[in-house]
C-alpha cells in the first residue's frame, strides 16, 4: 500500500508542479527540461489548463494517503475530511457508476487508511446529506432505454 500511495501523490505533485511552472509563462519544452519528465506529460496537463479543466482537484483519496504517508498529520486530515463537499456515487444506467467523493473515504476505509471511530465520525456528517437516486434498472417502473 505505501507504493501505491507514494506513486498516486508523485503524480499528482507532478502535475501539479507542471501547472505551477505553466502559469509562470514557461513553455511546456522548458517544463519537460526543468523537471526532466517527457514533455508528452506536460502537454496533457496544458491542454487541461487551456480547456479551463482543474488540474488535479485535491480528494479525500489524496488526504487519506498524504496521512498515510506521514505527509500531514491525522489532525489536519479529518479537519478537512469533516468540512469536504461530499458527493455520493450512484449507479447509471444499467452497468454504469458514476462515483462521488464519498467513494474515496469507503476506498480509505477498506484499505485500512481509515480507522473504524474516523469513518464513523465521516459517515454521522454525511448520513444527513441528499443522496442523488439511482437511475431505473431495466426490472423497475420508469425504465426507458439510453
Amino acid at each position: 500500500m505505501r507504493e501505491t500511495a507514494a506513486e498516486v501523490l508523485a503524480l499528482i505533485d507532478s502535475d501539479r508542479q507542471f501547472e505551477r511552472l505553466l502559469r509562470q509563462g514557461l513553455t511546456p519544452q522548458q517544463v519537460a527540461e526543468r523537471t526532466g519528465e517527457d514533455e508528452r506529460f506536460v502537454l496533457t496537463v496544458k491542454r487541461m489548463i487551456d480547456r479551463g479543466e482543474p488540474v488535479r482537484p485535491e480528494t479525500p483519496e489524496e488526504l487519506g494517503f498524504r496521512r498515510f504517508l506521514g505527509q500531514i498529520s491525522s489532525q489536519e486530515m479529518m479537519d478537512r475530511l469533516r468540512t469536504w463537499p461530499y458527493t455520493f456515487g450512484r449507479i447509471r444506467d444499467y452497468d454504469d457508476y458514476e462515483r462521488g467523493s464519498w467513494d474515496d473515504i469507503d476506498s480509505l476505509r477498506r484499505d485500512g487508511l481509515l480507522s473504524d471511530q474516523e469513518y464513523d465520525e465521516l459517515r454521522a456528517i454525511t448520513d444527513p446529506m441528499p443522496k442523488p437516486p439511482d437511475d431505473p434498472m431495466p426490472w423497475e417502473k420508469g425504465w426507458k432505454p439510453q
